[in-house]
């Protein structure tokens, strides 16, 4: 199977477990809100339920648009709670690979002669990175973050700093911790790089 169509896969099977969660929680809910709240198209939501009642998960109940009501079924609630453990599995297992992936890149790091790391990004990989940069024998001055305003935030303990901070810290190395191909204020943060700062991406 191709990896974009396990992608389609595992994205399907996120918003029918999202679609039964809301439907559980407000059998009267409205295509219109189901569809914000997944953070899909509405004809995307009309679609899903559809399928979700040809499977036998959901039953509608009404006359029209206004009165109609969704309930799931007993097979619906099966499939709720088997969603629900297979999508916590799945997380799982990509901490685990993400936090396999962050301490080799650290760890080559450290083994460049870096001791100290801060960390560019805001995200889940920052968290991992801060969890994980100890081990490998990186100490973590702090967090950068472009929007940030000076000494009044914390993550993990760790200082959120602005970019005009970083002279201050001046750390060995700035590891952005940003998804691929998001490149948010990275022209910035090289910029104001001491020449003696090394700049090293996660992905």
């Amino acid at each position: 199977m191709k990896e974009n169509d396990v992608f389609l896969k595992e994205t399907e099977a996120l918003h029918s477990l999202r679609a039964l969660e809301e439907i559980e929680k407000n059998p009267k809910i409205s295509q219109r809100e189901l569809s914000n709240r997944l953070g899909v198209a509405l004809g995307i939501t009309n679609s899903l339920l559809k399928t979700l009642v040809r499977k036998g998960l959901i039953k509608i109940r009404g006359n029209n648009n206004r009165s109609l009501t969704y309930h799931l079924t007993h097979a619906g609630v099966l499939a709720k709670s088997k969603l629900a453990m297979q999508w916590t599995l799945n997380t799982i297992d990509f901490y685990r690979q993400a936090r396999r992936d962050v301490a080799a890149k650290l760890a080559e790091l450290a083994g460049q002669g870096v001791k100290s790391i801060a960390l560019y990004g805001l995200g889940e990989l920052t968290e991992i990175a801060a969890i994980v940069a100890p081990e490998a024998g990186l100490a973590v001055i702090g967090f950068v973050d472009g929007q940030a305003s000076a000494g009044e935030k914390t993550v993990l303990g760790y200082p959120v700093i602005s970019l005009e901070q970083l002279d201050d810290i001046n750390p060995d190395a700035v590891v952005i911790c940003l998804g691929a191909g998001d490149d948010t204020g990275i022209e910035d943060l090289s910029q104001r790089l001491e020449s003696s700062t090394r700049l090293y991406r996660l992905i």
